[in-house]
């Protein structure tokens, strides 16, 4: 009897075992297929777009133009004025301001990793360290300088590191191409003309809170390349950015010097 209830003992554990282990197993594949990462289907329309997003004048990478700006700011005075802008991929921007009778208000530069404001009627100069370059401050959206001379070639700033799928119109919402996060939340939606040439953008922070948009109106070709004739920003709270881009010079040769303006007081 007692080498009977021995060897009942040893299988009985051996079995408690091997079903411990084989629970731990499942427990295991069911966490991780839980907290990895879905990799999203093929999609060859999303991808298409993309690419021709990021290939728009790929090789365009600076400019000098002229512009007209509206700045529209709440609780302000919209403030309207030519400008004198010239850019250079990634973060090299100039404009300097001039008000209605042709004297220069201002200038605002950028040259990558300082902010510089140069304010003549009050002889006030500044240079400020901006981080990773949101102009919220001035113009009351999470835009950036990279931002703004993307859009100034041609191209909309894209949040590449989001899959992105091509969302197909129904009754009541047009065809778009939306970009979202790991959560499934949408970050960027983008919609298109009949010819597939981006006209609205529209950026989300990650609690699906719309932190501003962008409109294109119209296309005019300089020197090969297609711009947008107006561009036009707007955030959540009424704050309102349009430009329009004249006397374009695709790939003007810039001194980087133009970018760094010093103080004109010092």
């Amino acid at each position: 009897m007692i080498p009977v209830a021995s060897h009942l003992r040893r299988s009985i554990g051996w079995r408690m075992k091997s079903f411990a282990l084989a629970l731990l197993v499942c427990v295991s594949l069911s966490a991780c297929t839980r907290y990895m990462p879905v990799t999203p289907p093929l999609d060859e329309t999303a991808d298409r777009l993309i690419a021709g997003l990021k290939n728009t004048n790929a090789d365009l990478q600076g400019f000098k133009c002229l512009g007209k700006m509206t700045l529209t700011v709440p609780d302000q005075p919209v403030r309207a004025f030519r400008a004198v802008i010239a850019g250079r991929m990634h973060k090299r921007l100039r404009i300097d301001i001039f008000a209605p009778f042709g004297a220069l208000a201002g200038t605002f530069a950028s040259d990558g990793w300082n902010i510089f404001l140069v304010m003549p009627s009050t002889r006030k100069y500044y240079k400020l360290y901006y981080g990773r370059g949101s102009l919220r401050f001035f113009v009351q959206m999470d835009v950036t300088v990279a931002d703004l001379l993307e859009l100034m070639v041609g191209r909309i700033p894209l949040e590449t590191k989001w899959p992105a799928r091509w969302v197909h119109a129904d009754a009541e919402t047009p065809g778009r191409l939306e970009l979202s996060d790991r959560s499934g939340q949408v970050r960027q939606r983008i919609y298109f003309t009949d010819s597939q040439h981006p006209r609205r953008s529209e950026w989300f922070d990650r609690h699906q809170r719309m932190t501003h948009t962008l409109t294109l109106d119209g296309r005019q070709q300089i020197d090969g390349y297609w711009l947008p004739e107006r561009i036009e920003l707007n955030g959540p709270q009424g704050a309102r950015l349009t430009m329009a881009l004249e006397r374009y010079e695709a790939n003007a040769p810039v001194d980087r010097r133009l970018f760094e303006p010093p103080n004109p007081w010092s």
